[in-house]
C-alpha cells in the first residue's frame, strides 16, 4: 500500500513541477568569438515594440541586465557604443482547454436505472490560459548580425501571483547558455 502511495505522490509532484517550468533553447553563430564582446545595450525600438506591460518590461530588462553583468559584460551608455545589442521579443498565445467529467449514473441498477433514468455526462470544464514565449536576441553591432538567440517557452505572464519571481528565473534559464561553451 505504501508503495502505491509513494508512486502516486511522485507522479503528482512531477505533474506539478512540469506545469511551472519554462522550456528553454538557444542557438548561436559557431564562427564568433564571444570573448570579444565587452559591452551591451538594449535596442530601444525593440523595447518600445515589446508586447507586455511596463512593469513586466522593466522586470525583464532588469533581469537581462543583471544576468549579463554577472557574466562580465558592462552596460553601455548608448546603442552606438555597445558591442552587443540586446533585442527582446515577447509572444503570447491564448489556449482554451475543454473536458467533460465522466459518465455518471446515480442508481447503478442497470442500463435505464430503477426509474427509467440513464444517468448523465458531467458538466464541461473550461480552462483558459495564456502561454508566453520570451526571445532574447544578441546582435553584433559592428556588422548588425545575430550572434546568439535564446528562447523560453511556457512563461505565463497573466498569472499575477508569482510572476515577480518567475520572470527573473525564466531570464536566468534562457541566458544560462550564454556565452556558449565550445
Amino acid at each position: 500500500m505504501n508503495k502505491y502511495l509513494s508512486i502516486i505522490g511522485m507522479i503528482m509532484l512531477l505533474a506539478l513541477t512540469s506545469c511551472g517550468t519554462v522550456s528553454v533553447s538557444s542557438d548561436y553563430d559557431r564562427n564568433v568569438n564571444f570573448q570579444q564582446f565587452k559591452t551591451f545595450a538594449f535596442h530601444e525600438k525593440g523595447l518600445n515594440n515589446l508586447k507586455m506591460n511596463d512593469l513586466d518590461k522593466r522586470r525583464v530588462v532588469a533581469a537581462v541586465q543583471q544576468n549579463l553583468e554577472e557574466k562580465g559584460l558592462t552596460m553601455a551608455n548608448s546603442e552606438n557604443s555597445a558591442d552587443l545589442i540586446v533585442n527582446l521579443v515577447a509572444k503570447t498565445q491564448k489556449h482554451v482547454n475543454v473536458d467533460v467529467d465522466p459518465w455518471y449514473n446515480p442508481w447503478w441498477a442497470g442500463l435505464w436505472g430503477p426509474y427509467g433514468y440513464n444517468g448523465y455526462w458531467g458538466a464541461p470544464n473550461v480552462r483558459k490560459y495564456h502561454d508566453g514565449t520570451l526571445i532574447i536576441d544578441l546582435v553584433n553591432r559592428k556588422n548588425n548580425t545575430l550572434v546568439w538567440q535564446g528562447m523560453g517557452e511556457g512563461l505565463n505572464l497573466y498569472k499575477l501571483s508569482d510572476k515577480v519571481e518567475r520572470i527573473p528565473k525564466a531570464v536566468n534559464e534562457i541566458l544560462y547558455f550564454y556565452p556558449p561553451k565550445k
